[in-house]
C-alpha cells in the first residue's frame, strides 16, 4: 500500500502512466517512418513534466497540512492532560498539637491556621497560612466542624477574598458544644477562602482532631 512516506514511488508510477498515455495518444515514435515526431512528443513530455510538478507541489502541501494537524492534536492532548490534573483538588485539615487546648478567645479576629493536613490533592491549601487558593475556575464545596468547651461562645466564619460568606456559631453552655457549616462557591482562579475566628470566640484544638476544615472542587466551569 502506498503512503505519504514514498513520494518517489508515487511520482515514478505517475511518470510511467503519463508516458504510456502520451505514447498511445501522440506516439513517442512514428510507426510508418520510424522517426520521432517533434511537436507532439515535445508537447506530451511538457504536459507530463507539468503534471508531475503539480502533483509534487500538492503532495508537499498535504504534508505541511498533516504536520500542522498533528501539532494541533498534540497541543490539545497536552491541554486535556493539564485540565484533568487541575480538576483533582481536595483538602482536609485540623490542628497539630501535642496536648489538648483551646484557641482564643482573642480581642481581635484571628485567621485560623489548620496545620495538620489529612489530604491536600492539588496543593491548593496552604497549611502555613490556612488559606485555600483556587487553582482553576469552578464550583467548590467547603465545610468546617468546630468543637469546644462550653465556657465560651464557639464558632468561626468563612470568608472569600476577605468578605464574609457564612458563619457557624453556638452559645456557651454547661457542657461541651459544637457547630458546623458548609457552602458551595463559584471561584475564579486565584480566589482565596479561609476561616476566621471572631473576637471573643474560641474553639478546641485537641489531639483527637474534633475541629476540621475541608474543601474540594466539584466541577470545572
Amino acid at each position: 500500500m502506498l503512503n505519504m512516506k514514498t513520494p518517489g514511488a508515487v511520482l515514478l508510477l505517475l511518470w510511467s502512466g503519463l508516458v504510456v498515455v502520451a505514447a498511445e495518444s501522440g506516439g513517442l515514435q512514428d510507426e510508418a517512418t520510424g522517426a520521432a515526431p517533434a511537436c507532439p512528443q515535445q508537447n506530451s513530455l511538457s504536459e507530463v513534466h507539468a503534471g508531475l510538478r503539480e502533483m509534487a507541489a500538492l503532495m508537499e502541501e498535504q504534508r505541511g497540512e498533516f504536520r500542522l494537524a498533528k501539532a494541533q492534536i498534540e497541543t490539545q492532548i497536552e491541554e486535556l492532560k493539564k485540565a484533568n490534573g487541575d480538576s483533582k483538588v481536595a483538602f482536609s485539615a485540623s490542628f497539630s498539637v501535642s496536648a489538648d487546648k483551646h484557641i482564643g478567645p482573642f480581642n481581635t479576629e484571628t485567621a485560623l491556621v489548620f496545620n495538620h493536613v489529612f489530604i491536600n490533592i492539588g496543593s491548593a491549601y496552604n497549611p502555613n497560612t490556612g488559606v485555600f487558593t483556587a487553582p482553576v475556575r469552578g464550583v467548590y464545596q467547603f465545610s468546617y466542624h468546630i468543637f469546644a468547651g462550653g465556657d465560651n461562645g464557639v464558632g468561626a466564619n468563612l470568608r472569600k477574598n476577605g468578605q464574609h460568606v457564612v458563619v457557624a456559631y453556638n452559645h456557651k453552655a454547661p457542657h461541651d458544644i459544637n457547630t458546623s457549616q458548609g457552602v458551595s462557591l463559584l471561584l475564579e482562579v486565584g480566589d482565596k477562602v479561609a476561616l476566621i475566628l471572631e473576637k471573643g470566640w474560641w474553639l478546641a484544638a485537641y489531639t483527637a482532631h474534633p475541629t476540621t476544615f475541608s474543601g474540594q472542587l466539584l466541577f470545572l466551569m
